[in-house]
């Protein structure tokens, strides 16, 4: 992928397109530094979760781990293309920082666990607000 700009372009270059022309395709893809596309193991189908619009996009997986995305051309909602998100927020699933085990709180402190526990965790006092204040008790934060 050619260097941009992604300051004053932070989506690419435009794709103009006139009044009641469809949108035209364009398959916007980054990949991780040095891997080309014929290197990429598998494709995997998945959308974005980095905003509310839940554009299509495909994760390059290289050596069991998430190596880029492209755009799905032919998804109704971007035709391909990707923000700035979506083009580089997997990035931070590779950082060294970053968990792979749940978390649980014990005594104040929080603690590795297995996913088992944690669920059964996160069920059981899910279950509790629902039954002691109902329905409105649970709320969940979403950007877009």
């Amino acid at each position: 992928m050619p260097e941009r700009d992604r300051i004053a372009e932070p989506w690419g270059t435009r794709t103009p397109y006139a009044p009641g022309e469809p949108w035209p395709v364009r398959v916007d893809t980054y990949l991780e530094e040095g891997l080309s596309e014929a290197e990429v193991d598998r494709w995997v189908q998945s959308s974005t979760i980095l905003h509310s619009n839940g554009d299509g996009l495909d994760i390059a997986v290289k050596d069991g781990r998430i190596a880029g995305v492209r755009g799905r051309a032919v998804d109704r909602v971007n035709h391909g293309r990707l923000g700035p998100k979506d083009l580089f927020g997997w990035q931070a699933n590779n950082d060294g920082d970053r968990l792979t085990r749940p978390l649980i709180r014990r005594e104040g402190r929080l603690v590795e666990t297995d996913w088992d526990t944690a669920m059964e965790a996160v069920a059981g006092r899910t279950g509790e607000l629902l039954r002691e204040s109902g329905p409105s008790s649970i709320g969940f934060y979403t950007t877009g």
